[in-house]
């Protein structure tokens, strides 16, 4: 049926009934297919990864397994971005970027003044306030670094070639230039590997940067995991040492959210902040571990058809729970930016369940 035929008062009840089941039913499909060419796509973009687990198939060469990680990190930068932006997945952040890109004239609009108040303002330093109730000023400069897809996406001449007033009287950008513009045309049902390679291309480098960092932290716990588990008391410090070495993985999970969604951000910045927001709402993190265990365990088991039809499943959890962790650093810089329709774009999606404390960090993941 067509939308005209969808908005006919003509049409009869059951045919619209029809319509909306069809609807759903090819937007679940698609989001299936989407998690599925996910997960092909990131094997193909960690392709040194995928030939070190079955070549060598060994975990006491774990050095080796780091090593090939690090260089696999943008797979995993790039897989976020389209988490965030594609239309058949749809998040609630999404869904309300596109509404207020739209009403403001597909993000052109802006003022200069107010471009230079949201990029000088305390920006990941927002984040440590967020995170540990103080201000860094050293952190003012945050947004410096230039994206690859900045400068074809946005030209500095369309962004100050008109102004647009908020609801409550204030100029803004929108998209300012520290946010990152959608990864992904809007008016795609499945596509993916063009999108996943271009924003591959244009995140490589600082994934890369964050990667190698997270592996040469995770190296020196594993070393000294070794060393203590050989010492009469290293049963008491082991499991500590373990645990910390699960926050390492959600600090460079939060830092591929980061560098996904700021695109200025310093290095040492989003590896900072990174590492503040992996403390906080721990209780995601038991989904995480939950996940990368089973997992783990199935890959070792059914190595083929556990990554070409989990990894895709496994990504998009942790990525929603990286991202809720990450929520209080949106929702710091967006309430700095002083524009409304930012501050929007990064309030959490009401929860549908009474229980709101806990379902309110699965709302990137229902659809």
């Amino acid at each position: 049926m067509s939308s005209e035929d969808k908005s006919n008062n003509n049409a009869s009840p059951d045919a619209t009934n029809k319509w909306f089941q069809a609807d759903a039913f090819m937007r679940i499909v698609n989001s299936v297919t989407v998690i599925l060419l996910a997960g092909i796509c990131s094997l193909i973009a960690s392709l040194p990864l995928v030939i070190v687990a079955l070549v060598v198939n060994d975990l006491n060469y774990w050095p080796l397994y780091l090593a090939v990680g690090a260089l696999s990190a943008p797979a995993v930068a790039a897989l976020y971005a389209m988490f965030r932006d594609h239309p058949a997945l749809s998040s609630h952040a999404s869904r309300v970027r596109i509404k207020l890109m739209t009403e403001s004239g597909d993000g052109t609009a802006t003022a200069s003044a107010s471009t230079a108040s949201a990029v000088n303002s305390p920006a990941f330093g927002a984040a440590s306030n967020a995170s540990t109730g103080s201000r860094n000023g050293g952190d003012r400069t945050a947004f410096t670094q230039q994206d690859g897809r900045s400068s074809s996406g946005r030209s500095s001449s369309g962004r100050s070639s008109s102004a647009s007033r908020g609801p409550h009287g204030n100029t803004a950008a929108f998209l300012p230039d520290w946010i990152a513009m959608p990864y992904v045309r809007q008016d795609v049902a499945v596509a993916f590997f063009k999108p996943y390679f271009a924003a591959y291309r244009a995140l490589c480098l600082r994934a890369w940067a964050q990667g190698c960092t997270f592996a040469i932290v995770a190296f020196a716990l594993g070393y000294d995991i070794l060393l203590l588990a050989q010492m009469p008391w290293g049963v008491y410090v082991v499991p500590a040492l373990a645990v910390v070495l699960l926050f390492v993985f959600a600090a460079f999970s939060i830092s591929m959210v980061l560098i996904v969604e700021y695109p200025k951000a310093k290095y040492l910045s989003v590896l900072k902040n990174s590492a503040l927001l992996s403390v906080r709402r721990l209780y995601i993190l038991l989904i995480t571990a939950v996940a990368l265990v089973a997992y783990g365990y199935a890959l070792f088991r059914w190595f083929v058809p556990v990554a070409v039809l989990g990894t895709g499943v496994l990504w998009y959890l942790v990525w929603g729970a990286s991202r809720w962790q990450a929520q209080l650093m949106f929702s710091a810089l967006a309430a700095e930016s002083r524009d409304d329709r930012i501050i929007a774009m990064y309030q959490v999606a009401p929860a549908s369940s009474g229980i709101s404390g806990f379902l309110k960090g699965t709302t990137e993941w229902r659809q």
